[in-house]
């Protein structure tokens, strides 16, 4: 295992995965904002979440590669809408979101590679999603749908979709709090070089050439060097980056998002998802230090009290 971590750090071995990575198909189109992004509903966010980092990654579904192709959006809304209870001891197909968002993507016909998170969240609430098991992966543009798919899936619709504001940090990370987002960016050829940290550096990403736009499930976000940086789930395998995952800069994700304004949110019949436990948020110095005098001013004025009698 030592002698396989360090080979896998070489630059022969990132030389290879990187030109692996290359053959993904990068078909998610930039998506301007339109009278169809309904904005995030007020949630009553209450205070500022204080957490330095969180992440949903125990509790979505694992890693998957896409292979040749272009089924981010299936794969990433699997990772978002498989948080719901309707996917409870299963997971939705990843091809019925893939091949339904392209009859409402806004141009005509199906036989294309690709699709836009719209066009699929849109497919969801119309005609819903099926379970695996009723249309399996197979890699294949043409992977056939089994007897009951349809059925099934009307009966996994979501009520609707919004888009977060990607300027309103602090209510994407409350709503990550409670399950991922979905969200598209422009790949630069600087991410098929993603090191095991999974942390991409702002300044050799954007020098980078374009490369297409990619979809990706947002799963929560940490703090590097006081910096806010959010996490995010790929469907290129687990050999890319940390386990599959990687982390964008909050500044870099506003730079390349490609999908309206900010992350799509999905509102599923079954709200709320699978609730995780209350994280324990973390006093940050600024609070301990007032915690710290308040309890030191309450000893002083009751040790006052007890000489006075």
């Amino acid at each position: 295992m030592k002698y396989l971590n360090s080979l896998l750090k070489s630059s022969i071995a990132k030389k290879i995965l990187a030109e692996a990575f290359k053959r993904k198909p990068l078909t998610v189109p930039v998506q301007p904002i339109d009278d169809r992004d309904w904005m995030m509903p007020d949630l009553n966010v209450k205070g500022t979440i204080v957490l330095e980092n969180f992440s949903q990654r125990s509790r979505t579904l694992p890693v998957k590669n896409q292979g040749r192709i272009g089924s981010c959006v299936g794969q990433s809304g699997r990772v978002v809408y498989g948080f719901c209870k309707e996917f409870d001891g299963s997971e939705p197909s990843v091809m019925h979101i893939y091949k339904t968002g392209q009859k409402f993507d806004p141009w005509p016909g199906e036989s294309y590679s690709g699709t836009t998170i719209r066009g699929a969240a849109l497919g969801l609430k119309e005609h819903g999603c099926c379970e695996e098991i009723y249309w399996p992966y197979t890699g294949k543009e043409n992977a056939p749908m089994k007897n009951g798919a349809k059925e099934n899936a009307a009966s996994k619709k979501i009520e609707g979709f919004y888009v977060i504001d990607k300027n309103d940090s602090n209510l994407i990370k409350s709503t990550l709090l409670k399950e991922p987002l979905w969200t598209s960016i422009m790949v630069h050829e600087d991410l098929y070089y993603t090191n095991s940290s999974g942390v991409i550096d702002d300044e050799k990403y954007l020098k980078s050439k374009k490369s297409g736009g990619h979809a990706i499930a947002m799963i929560g976000w940490k703090t590097i060097k006081g910096n806010l940086y959010w996490e995010f789930q790929n469907s290129w395998g687990k050999w890319f980056g940390d386990d599959g995952y990687f982390y964008l800069s909050d500044n870099l994700y506003k730079k390349i998002i490609i999908n309206a304004n900010g992350p799509f949110y999905i509102k599923a019949h079954s709200e709320n998802k699978k609730i995780p436990p209350a994280p324990i948020e973390k006093e940050n110095f600024t609070t301990f230090i007032i915690k710290f005098f308040k309890n030191l001013i309450d000893l002083i004025i009751n040790m006052l009290k007890k000489r006075e009698k």
